[in-house]
């Protein structure tokens, strides 16, 4: 059968692989799945134009340059770029006529996908550097060999692919997002101090004095680095604190209240309750042996 690539004359493609999926039911409603994914490389330049396209599209350029416009912005792209996008945002995508690019890329939807995306899309523009370009590479080749097949196998392995791909994009922007933040080694400090000292009782007015910030700052700068407020950081470690010994210890809800920082088995329940969606009384009761 002829290999259809986009209407392209023969001139324009050096080396060429699509894989067109059409997913199981099954597959639409329980895992990310692929839409198609492909390998290009290019002799001549070339646009890709499309809008209202439910799906999600993640490109590597392996070679080459050339540029994407997304929403209204024009990102310019080289070797080593990645750009991961939602398709029903009109967009093109064009290879320099000078230094065609080659690209592997991966359509795809599915699953919890928007919420992925919105998340990446809060942190980072759509197209960057990854510092794990050579993992994606490698995930995003193994994601095109599997789909030379089409069954229940190729669904489960490429729902798997695809979340490590997801992965490894959003712990690259959030390792970049920590690094390039200028606060982040005072926050880091901060962090480190509540790691050491969350069962015990403590303002923010004294985190402020004893990093030498102001308390608005300090929960603000906190809040964008990690993506939590301190408030809800150390609740969260008290919490954790508490599972471990309504399951592992014999101590009253009162002595845990205590060991944990909530001072009494009242504010316990109250706050395990809010985070748990059940008492600590019942925690306990559901995962005894």
């Amino acid at each position: 059968m002829k290999n259809y690539f986009d209407k392209f004359p023969d001139s324009y493609v050096e080396s060429s692989r699509r894989m067109i999926q059409t997913p199981s039911t099954f597959a639409r409603s329980t895992f990310y799945y692929v839409q198609e994914a492909g390998y290009l490389k290019l002799r001549e330049s070339h646009i890709a134009r499309r809008k209202n396209l439910e799906s999600y599209l993640i490109v590597l350029v392996l070679s080459g340059s050339g540029t994407l416009m997304y929403d209204q912005t024009v990102y310019p792209l080289r070797k080593g770029s990645c750009f991961f996008i939602d398709c029903m945002v009109p967009y093109y995508h064009q290879s320099s006529s000078s230094d065609p690019w080659e690209l592997i890329w991966v359509h795809f939807n599915g699953s919890s996908s928007q919420k992925y995306y919105q998340y990446f899309s809060s942190k980072s523009t759509p197209a960057f550097q990854p510092q794990a370009f050579p993992e994606l590479q490698d995930t995003m080749e193994k994601l095109l060999d599997i789909n030379s097949n089409s069954d229940l196998s190729t669904e489960i392995s490429s729902s798997q692919l695809i979340v490590d791909i997801l992965t490894l994009l959003l712990l690259d922007i959030t390792e970049r997002q920590t690094e390039r933040h200028p606060g982040h080694q005072k926050m880091a400090q901060v962090r480190a101090y509540l790691d050491e000292h969350y069962t015990e009782k403590f303002s923010l007015d004294e985190l402020s004095e004893q990093f030498f910030i102001s308390k608005f700052h300090l929960s603000r700068e906190f809040r964008t680095l990690y993506g939590i407020t301190l408030n809800h950081y150390v609740i969260a470690r008290r919490i954790t604190l508490a599972k471990k010994l309504l399951r592992f210890s014999d101590y009253t809800l009162e002595e845990i209240a205590q060991n944990c920082g909530f001072y009494d088995a009242s504010y316990l329940n109250r706050q395990f309750k809010k985070s748990e969606g059940i008492s600590a009384s019942d925690f306990r009761k559901k995962w005894i042996n």
